[in-house]
């Protein structure tokens, strides 16, 4: 082959190479940037304020600080949520059956199996990619309980208020604590705490002193928080099995979101909602 053919040939055969180089980098990015399915988000149909707000199957304007929370989440992947509202005991279940996409979850490592969680590379739940938070317990000031106390300690023998549908109340219940988890609200737990029903009342919250300025507008020196908290744990985002597989990518990336800068966001909700009257 005479030197101007090979030069021209190995020209051509770089352009092409260039070509190809350039047509998987567009096609990569393509594929990282491309929308998610819209995901069914799950959550309770219960007014739960600041984090739910309204009842029933419809959703108002300003939904409450968990739903734009996970709004954002989506976002973060280029995704959409459609909202479905549930009862709080039936939202696991439609999880597991794929009736719903997702829901922020109290969950353990046994619910691996069944719902697509972030893990570490010893196949455990990924705390890094969750939110913590925090169960307080609420008081009567006047039985003298020390805020100083362990709360597992000083309600070995007395009772406790819990919402309906808190995973927690049936953990508890196992280990002997009196739960009573009849109300579904922070309101009507603290009117039954208020009126002797309970001798306390458990709250999640995303910051330990998040319901203090609320508990003292309300009811003054009536009611006092336990300064430990009753237990520190997390919630994750989870999805149903079927939506991961065909989401992957987008999934993960939630999750690194989340683990970022998710509690940041959740507080700066939290206080948002607290704040509108």
């Amino acid at each position: 082959m005479e030197y101007n053919d090979l030069r021209n040939q190995l020209g051509s055969d770089m352009r092409k190479a260039d070509l190809l180089f350039f047509l998987a980098m567009f096609l990569a990015f393509a594929d990282a940037s491309c929308a998610c399915m819209p995901f069914r988000l799950g959550y309770v149909n219960q007014h739960r304020p600041p984090y739910f707000l309204g009842s029933g199957s419809s959703e108002p304007r300003a939904p409450g600080a968990t739903v734009e929370l996970i709004r954002a989440i989506a976002a973060s992947a280029g995704c959409q949520v459609i909202s479905v509202r549930l009862p709080p005991l039936r939202l696991r279940q439609a999880l597991g059956h794929a009736d719903i996409d997702a829901m922020l979850m109290d969950a353990n490592d046994s619910d691996l199996s069944t719902y697509a969680l972030p893990q570490t590379r010893n196949g455990k739940l990924d705390d890094s990619r969750a939110i913590p938070m925090y169960t307080v317990v609420f008081v009567r000031a006047g039985d003298g309980i020390p805020l100083d106390t362990d709360p597992r300690t000083a309600f070995a023998t007395r009772r406790l208020g819990m919402n309906n549908g808190a995973s927690l109340a049936a953990q508890m219940r196992a280990q002997g604590f009196n739960i009573d988890d009849g109300a579904q609200d922070g309101e009507r737990n603290l009117e039954k705490l208020i009126r002797g029903r309970i001798d306390g009342y458990a709250a999640t919250l995303v910051a330990p002193t998040h319901m203090d300025a609320f508990i003292t507008a309300t009811y003054g020196k009536q009611l006092a928080r336990i300064e430990k908290p009753l237990r520190i744990h997390h919630f994750w985002l989870g999805f149903s099995k079927r939506y991961f597989e065909r989401n992957q990518a987008q999934v993960e990336a939630m999750w690194g979101w989340l683990g970022t800068h998710g509690h940041a966001r959740f507080v700066e909700l939290v206080e948002q909602y607290q704040r509108t009257p």
